[in-house]
């Protein structure tokens, strides 16, 4: 297949990410991954498509030249527009199922199980003293943890990496661990002990490479997964890191990308090329809109002595540039009224500002985001609003949330718990604050009707005073989620008992 059309294309769309040499350690070497080497001695040769894919821009950008690409406006507002839209209203800490169940001292069994890992928690080196038994005291503590860590902070900063660069990672920094960055981080009492963390950081991609993966057996779970990575040097366990790919790619670019998935501004870099074509062109088409035309004898009025036709070169230029200089309002062309004409020539600029808008909106469509987010642009006509676009984005939102976001939070509160307390509470959930909000008329009005429909159920014996807490302690949007339901109910207040008279 030497030599077949569109090899060269596809050699270079599957070609493995080489990253800076002082990313791997000393004398490190990943095997390359063969199977990349088969695809294109394959299917190179029917590979039309591959010149395509790099005249788009489709194939892996480069750490450096995504960097570069950020620099522009037009790339880094949608990366942090949702990146912060993703954590505007952050998360709200919750327990669920009753208080105090599965604690530390509170049954027989002091063995745990892991509901993520299954890996054993021995309880049992747990003081009970040491673990708060109020739900409010627990959350509290929790919140004042990802204060004191800035995790609302670091989670924005990790999506506009993995957006920006399509990969990012944040590093679990435990005190005394020089050394054991190889071996597995295990989220249980026995790897990370109480007052342990240290700090949580992010880690650039472009320092990172992977160390090994699998690409042997595609019924391993390991398959095409990093189970180690390269840090500037130092060989790092994939647990210790945690990482999140928004746009993933198949598992035959993946050596390309570096194991990451598609950058946002590598996606935006075709809309974004039309826009500024566009804009440039309709600013060179107003600034030249207009033509300055003179009509003049210039062969018969130019003639040399001998007869023969000679134009005046220096002649004419000298005197467009007298009428150049007097074409404000204020100058006076003297012009030949037999020989010279002189008019104004333009050119319709209808459609311009379409043309433009149109290119700008290509923009908006690839991270779908609302115009009047990304560009402040409000719709036009009447009855026009952007609340159903806006609705729609917000839902594309909770959807990056519960897909990227979710599951490096719930290893920070994994990590979190076991450095407060060496345990880790299986009923302490968190949940997405929606960016839809209501009004507090309309929140107090939602909340009047539920306590309705309690006491009509409690009256009528569908539930009990008891199971009517549970459900205001579970519900997200209640004012009750943090209630303790340990304690017993308090009933209602004994009527007044009148003393007889005497």
């Amino acid at each position: 297949m030497a030599g077949a059309p569109g090899m060269d294309a596809a050699a270079a769309l599957f070609a493995p990410y080489q990253p800076p040499s002082s990313v791997r350690g000393a004398g490190a070497v990943l095997a390359q991954d063969s199977m990349a080497s088969a695809v294109w001695d394959h299917a190179g040769g029917g590979l039309a498509w591959g010149n395509g894919l790099l005249a788009e821009g489709l194939t892996f950008r480069g750490y450096p030249t995504l960097a570069a690409m950020m620099l522009r406006a037009e790339f880094r507002k949608p990366v942090e527009i949702i990146a912060r839209e993703a954590t505007r209203e952050w998360i709200r800490l919750r327990i669920v199922g009753p208080q105090g169940e599965g604690l530390p001292g509170t049954t027989p069994e002091n063995m745990q199980a892991d509901t993520q890992g299954g890996l054993p928690q021995d309880t049992q080196a747990v003081p009970p003293q040491a673990y708060p038994r109020d739900a409010a005291v627990r959350l509290r503590a929790v919140e004042q943890a990802f204060a004191r860590l800035e995790v609302r902070d670091l989670m924005r900063r990790l999506v506009a990496q993995a957006l920006g660069y399509g990969m990012g990672h944040v590093w679990i920094g435990l005190k005394a661990t020089a050394g054991s960055e190889a071996l597995p981080l295990r989220l249980t009492s026995h790897g990370v002990g109480r007052g342990q963390l240290e700090r949580l950081s992010l880690i650039d991609p472009v320092w990172t490479t992977p160390a090994e993966y699998n690409a042997l057996n595609p019924l391993a779970a390991d398959y095409y997964r990093p189970t180690g990575w390269w840090v500037q040097g130092t060989q790092v366990h994939a647990t210790r890191l945690l990482s999140m790919v928004p746009y993933e790619v198949p598992d035959l670019l993946k050596p390309a990308y570096n194991f990451g998935g598609l950058a946002l501004p590598q996606m935006l870099e075709a809309s974004v090329q039309n826009f500024l074509r566009t804009r440039q062109a309709v600013s060179d088409m107003i600034g030249n809109y207009a033509t300055r035309v003179l009509r003049t004898d210039m062969a018969g009025g130019m003639a040399d002595p001998g007869g023969a036709p000679e134009i005046d070169a220096e002649g004419v230029s000298a005197r467009l540039a007298a009428m150049s200089a007097w074409q404000s309002s204020n100058g006076t062309f003297v012009l030949d009224r037999e020989t010279e004409d002189f008019s104004i020539s333009t050119a319709s600029l209808t459609g311009l500002s379409d043309l433009q808008a149109q290119a700008q909106e290509f923009m908006a469509a690839v991270p779908g985001i609302p115009l009047v987010k990304l560009f402040g642009l409000q719709p036009q006509g009447l009855n026009a609003s952007s609340e159903g676009e806006i609705r729609v984005f917000y839902d594309e939102i909770a959807a990056f949330q519960q897909a990227h976001m979710a599951p490096v939070l719930r290893a920070l509160l994994r990590v979190v718990q076991l450095d407060l307390w060496g345990w880790i509470d299986p009923a302490l959930e968190f949940e997405f604050v929606p960016l839809w909000q209501m009004s507090e008329q309309e929140s107090a009005a939602v909340e009047r009707q539920k306590a309705d429909m309690d006491e009509i159920n409690i009256r009528s014996g569908k539930i009990t005073p008891a199971e009517a807490r549970a459900r205001e302690a579970a519900d997200g949007t209640s004012l009750y989620r943090t209630l303790g339901l340990r304690p017993a109910a308090p009933g209602p207040a004994a009527p007044a008992v009148q003393k007889a008279s005497s």
